[in-house]
């Protein structure tokens, strides 16, 4: 019996520590830490560079006749103009400002967006698990 109660204790205890990890916050903290498309592109760019990198290096060493090594390389030049070519057109979207705001509109917009409370005191908004408001740090009425 006693063995019975420490197994569901422990359990329990493993529940309660292990539930922050798999919950999905929809707070403005993981909105703000959340990856843009620009942020996925970085890493394949240097993926796509050390891979064109490691093929010469091999074509240098003799490991690779110069017909695959031509035919290599040009797919993984086309792959790292592709990858160059969607960086640069998200870095060229004239205003970063605008970019920025269209990325937040979208994020609101979208299913489960983050909701917000509006402070009594000086009107302005506030994440809605706030109980404070950021601003004045008058207490907010939900």
């Amino acid at each position: 019996m006693l063995y019975l109660f420490c197994g569901v204790l422990s359990a329990a205890i493993l529940a309660a520590v292990c539930r922050p990890l798999f919950r999905k916050d929809d707070t403005l903290e993981s909105a703000i830490i959340e990856e843009t498309e620009w942020d996925l592109l970085q890493p394949k760019k240097e993926v796509v560079l050390g891979n064109i990198q490691d093929l010469d290096f091999e074509y240098k060493c003799g490991k690779l006749s110069e017909e695959d090594y031509r035919k290599i390389r040009g797919e993984m030049s086309a792959e790292a103009a592709l990858v160059f070519h969607q960086i640069d057109e998200i870095e060229s979207s004239k205003d970063l400002d605008a970019l920025i705001r269209r990325e937040v509109s979208a994020r609101k917009n979208k299913p489960g967006a983050v909701q917000s409370a509006v402070c009594p005191s000086c009107s302005s908004k506030n994440p809605i698990a706030n109980k404070f408001c950021a601003e004045c740090g008058a207490k907010l009425k939900h």
